[in-house]
């Protein structure tokens, strides 16, 4: 029993670093997107927020 645990442990931290591997939208959507979205949400609590790291 205590094989299946580490089995699962283990395959289950390789499975989840694929998805930090990079930015959900790198190279997807343009920069004046992410422009609109400054414009936006400058006057709002959200404005604080920082995703430069995310996934890293």
């Amino acid at each position: 029993m205590k094989s299946i645990v580490k089995a699962a442990l283990i395959t289950s931290l390789f499975a989840s670093f694929s998805a930090f591997a990079h930015h959900p939208a790198e190279d997807i959507v343009d920069e004046d997107t992410y422009e609109m979205i400054d414009e936006n949400v400058a006057d709002t609590p959200h404005a604080d927020l920082d995703f430069s790291s995310m996934g890293l």
